[in-house]
């Protein structure tokens, strides 16, 4: 009789001790979504990321990578960010050849088409981030890619030409609003 008893009482309780152990919900019953409060960079050059919830998460720096550029908590707070540095040859100074994005627990690191990301910001309250990149010195253009950070998936690229040496007039194209923000962003 115990055992029966055991057995009934388990399985009732059972999809509950599954649901608890599966991620917080906020009061919509959706996933919560981990929150950042602050970034720094500690003396070993890692990110140092405090969350909402004052949990500490360290994101080293990777392989070759000398350093970290400043870095920002996006502003609806679900995602962190800074441009990866990286020694170049031809150059007095270091690069920022990737993107690194912190959000919901996982590492992001962008590269596009591998020409320094020289610019970015988060889009759409940190779902999305837009970066431009181009060559170190005499670029005609810049290729800027939207991409979703969680899947990593390009939304949507562009390349707009730039005035330089070898083509004085460049051709007008249409450039995206996402881009547009972004350059605004720089100002």
């Amino acid at each position: 009789m115990r055992i029966l008893l055991t057995v009934v009482i388990a399985s009732f309780l059972l999809p509950y001790i599954s649901a608890a152990q599966t991620q917080p919900s906020g009061p919509t019953g959706a996933p919560r979504v981990e929150t950042y409060r602050s970034v720094a960079i500690d003396a070993r050059g890692s990110l140092v990321i405090t969350t909402s919830d004052q949990k500490t998460i360290v994101v080293p720096k990777e392989g070759e990578q000398s350093s970290f550029s400043a870095p920002i908590v996006s502003s609806a707070g679900t995602a962190v960010g800074a441009q990866a540095e990286f020694p170049n040859c031809c150059t007095s100074y270091d690069i920022p050849l990737q993107l690194v994005i912190y959000a919901n627990g996982k590492v992001h690191r962008f590269t596009g088409i591998g020409l320094p990301i020289f610019q970015w910001h988060f889009a759409d309250g940190g779902t999305r981030v837009a970066f431009g990149q181009e060559p170190v010195h005499f670029g005609c253009s810049i290729h800027y890619e939207l991409r979703d950070i969680q899947s990593e998936r390009l939304i949507e690229s562009a390349d707009v030409p730039e005035t330089c040496g070898q083509i004085p007039d460049p051709p007008v194209v249409k450039i995206p609003k996402w881009v547009t923000d972004l350059n605004s962003d720089r100002k």
